[in-house]
């Protein structure tokens, strides 16, 4: 019988994964044959499935934007659905879907009543964990604390592939990595020059706080979006301090705000280490400078650096 798998996803290297893990259970040492259901359509994919192979081999196919085939007609569809429970086939479908699907969706259902259903989200990838193992496995020395950091510049399992395969490569002979080596190497995400101005703010170091700001301007990014960005970023400071006052851990804060358990250890870091009166009293000196900015009682560029210097 055909065996067909469903793989709901937010990142192609943890699908990839997923699909090795598939073949391997099969043993499938076979060439994936892959469509794409947006440009190549229902019928296609059908008649795959549906043609007996010159070899008599069983058929590993997989199929991208798998949301595609929820909108084809009903014939085109009751024809995949045909193929998916032919009794006679021995091969291997893999439908990936890379957006979210409304669960009440009835051609979903009906895929999913002769799928068996995977997620391969970063969400559900412990990135710390799978960061420590492969250095290992490579014959790496890294800090559980550079490790923290790594990740906290990755938002994505390809992402952080990506950076540990460039970290290696530049270690290749030393193999230790360093904190010094990620800030070397490895690009701050715009949220992390924002936490770091937030830090230089509540500290009053005045010279960190022009500095930020600087680089923030050669990002081309216009001084009303980053006091917008400002006040979120302290907002959320000011919610995390709150949570974790209540007895929120760190896995529980990654999973409600949806991020890596790295970004939500640094999170939980600066929380600590300043006072919810400290934040409050910053969140309303920016909402009234944006109020003032919105209705043109000052520039944007005088008021956010009058906002530094004060």
């Amino acid at each position: 019988m055909a065996a067909n798998f469903i793989i709901l996803a937010d990142d192609s290297l943890a699908v990839q994964q997923k699909i090795e893990e598939i073949q391997n259970g099969f043993e499938l040492e076979v060439e994936p044959i892959v469509y794409n259901a947006l440009e190549e359509g229902t019928y296609a994919i059908v008649d795959e499935l549906t043609t007996v192979s010159l070899f008599d081999e069983t058929k590993l196919v997989i199929v991208k934007g798998a949301e595609a085939l929820l909108a084809r007609s009903d014939k085109a569809f009751l024809e995949l659905l045909k193929a998916m429970n032919d009794q006679s086939s021995s091969n291997v479908l893999i439908l990936i879907f890379m957006n979210s699907i409304e669960s009440s969706n009835e051609q979903y259902q009906k895929l999913k009543r002769f799928s068996s259903v995977f997620e391969a989200k970063t969400k559900n990838i412990n990135l710390e964990e799978y960061a420590t193992k492969r250095f290992q496995e490579e014959g790496y020395q890294v800090d559980l604390d550079t490790i923290k950091l790594l990740v906290s510049f990755s938002d994505s399992f390809s992402k952080l592939r990506g950076y540990m395969d460039q970290l290696e490569c530049y270690k290749e002979q030393e193999r230790r990595i360093t904190n010094q080596d990620v800030t070397l190497l490895i690009p701050e995400p715009l949220e992390d020059n924002v936490y770091a101005l937030i830090d230089a703010v509540l500290s009053n170091d005045k010279r960190l706080m022009l500095k930020g700001y600087q680089d923030m301007k050669l990002r081309s990014m216009q001084a009303s979006n980053l006091i917008s960005l400002l006040i979120n970023k302290f907002q959320e400071l000011y919610n995390v301090n709150i949570l974790i006052k209540s007895g929120m851990n760190q896995a529980s804060l990654a999973e409600l705000f949806h991020i890596s358990s790295g970004r939500a250890y640094y999170m939980i870091k600066n929380a600590k280490e300043h006072s919810l009166d400290t934040i409050q009293a910053h969140l309303n000196r920016l909402n009234l400078l944006d109020y003032q900015i919105k209705t043109g009682k000052i520039d944007q560029n005088i008021g956010l650096e009058l906002y530094f210097l004060r």
